[in-house]
């Protein structure tokens, strides 16, 4: 006598079901190679300089914004597997954006804080000034190994609505 399984109202010999497993098992199969072969293709072609990206935040004060900011760029950089580079320039803050930048900087290794130095974000008087500032900030970060090219690294400064266009978010 067969034996049956019995769902709802349909019903299917146990050789059935049997002979079921092994097609599903290739199909499975197959699907993890072409994801491993496409993985693999993609990886072997891609500069993974090229994907990298270093973000350097100018901020005053900002504690409201600075933890939205930071964890939507990380969320970015998990969602697209880019390699994604924090540095905040804390420029004259009285405010906790200090502390919670040093929390997530505690925590992830590609973030840094600057305090009172490196970037000016286009406050200074002189525009020439300013540039010296980002091309010092542009060396320390090629010094440490955070960046290849200039091309890598995207500028923000905080105080200016027009520059929050620039962040991807």
């Amino acid at each position: 006598m067969k034996r049956l399984i019995w769902r709802a109202d349909w019903v299917v010999p146990r050789q059935e079901v049997a002979a079921v497993v092994p097609e599903m098992l290739w199909i499975v199969g197959f699907y993890v190679a072409a994801a491993a072969w496409v993985h693999a293709l993609y990886g072997r072609n891609a500069d993974a300089d090229a994907r990298k990206r270093h973000y350097v935040l100018i901020a005053g004060n900002r504690q409201l914004q600075m933890e939205w900011y930071v964890r939507s760029l990380q969320y970015l950089s998990r969602r697209t597997g880019t390699d994604i580079g924090i540095t905040v320039v804390l420029e004259q803050s009285s405010d906790e954006t200090g502390a919670i930048v040093e929390m997530f900087a505690r925590e992830d290794a590609g973030i840094e804080l600057i305090r009172n130095g490196g970037v000016d974000g286009g406050n200074s008087k002189s525009g020439e000034a300013a540039e010296d500032r980002r091309q010092s900030m542009l060396r320390r970060l090629a010094s440490t190994g955070k960046v290849v090219s200039a091309d890598q690294v995207v500028w923000v400064d905080l105080e200016n609505k027009a520059e929050l266009q620039k962040l991807p978010l």
